[in-house]
Parts: structure tokens; sequence; C-alpha cells
């Protein structure tokens, strides 16, 4: 994991009652905050180009839907795993699976007991909502409403 992470968490929690966080809910905290990530990027990228995203990104369960199709991931501090979701309804090939992390022997597993990554398991599941979205007939395929043909789509441009 990254030192920086991991310095910044042992800072701030120096100022609270508990004074430190392991080091297993360090790199909980680290894993979840690259799978936010990814649901962050996919979300936002979604949004400035219109296609049909909306989520959540604040707190310890972050979602991304995109399309019919869903993917989550939640944070569960007391028992100390992280759970990411799938669900899509898709005509053809409907989808719902879920995958439960937890820290074992350094490192976070899988249920099978598999080292996994919560960020590029996030990052799989979105190509996932994707490929479901793009499989689609363009009819089922629409994008968010056109904008006002006076909107400065790009408040940022010079």
């Amino acid at each position: 994991m990254d030192d920086w992470y991991s310095k910044l968490a042992r800072d701030l929690l120096a100022e609270t009652p508990a004074r430190a966080i392991p080091d297993a809910a360090a790199t909980m905290e680290i894993a979840f905050g690259q799978a936010r990530s990814a649901i962050t990027y996919a979300l936002e990228l979604a949004r400035a180009h219109r296609f049909p995203a909306t989520g959540r990104v604040v707190g310890d369960d972050v979602w991304l839907q995109f399309g019919d199709g869903q993917v989550r991931v939640t944070l569960n501090r007391r028992d100390g795993h992280i759970v990411v979701d799938i669900h899509v309804p898709g005509e053809s090939k409907p989808r719902h699976e879920e995958t439960r992390l937890r820290w074992k022997d350094g490192g976070l597993v899988d249920d099978q007991g598999s080292a996994s990554d919560p960020g590029a398991v996030t990052r799989s599941l979105i190509d996932v909502l994707v490929a479901d979205w793009r499989s689609r007939p363009a009819s089922q395929r629409k994008l968010s409403s056109a904008p006002p043909p006076d909107l400065d789509d790009e408040p940022t441009k010079t």
C-alpha cells in the first residue's frame, strides 16, 4: 500500500479517542478508497458525456448505476469486510453476484481465500456494466436529455 495513505490515517487518528488504527483497518480503508475512485471516475466521465449514469460516492456505501445495471461497494467497518456487488438485470444474461473481501494473513482475500483487490474487482464490474449497455440495441441506449442550446458545457475552456 502507498505509505502516504497509511501515514495520513496514523496522523488523523492520533487526534481521536482511538489514537491509532490497526494495519488491517488501514489497508481496508485504502482499498475501499481505490474502489471508490473507480466508481467516481466512471460516474464523472459518464455524466460529463451524458451517458445514463447516476450514483453516490460519499460514505461507506458507494454505487454506480449505468443503464439498467448497478455496481455497489460497501465497507463494513464493524465486521471488517468489503462487499463488491453487481446487479445487471439484462434480458438474455441477467447477473447478480457479490464478492466479500476480508483481511487475512496480511492482505485482503475473497471467500475462497484468494488475494483480491477491491479496486480491480470494481473496475472489472464497471466494465461489465458498460459492455452490457453497449450490447443493447441503439433504441435502448438513450443518452441523458439534451442540454439547452445556450448551455456552456465546458466552463473551464479558454
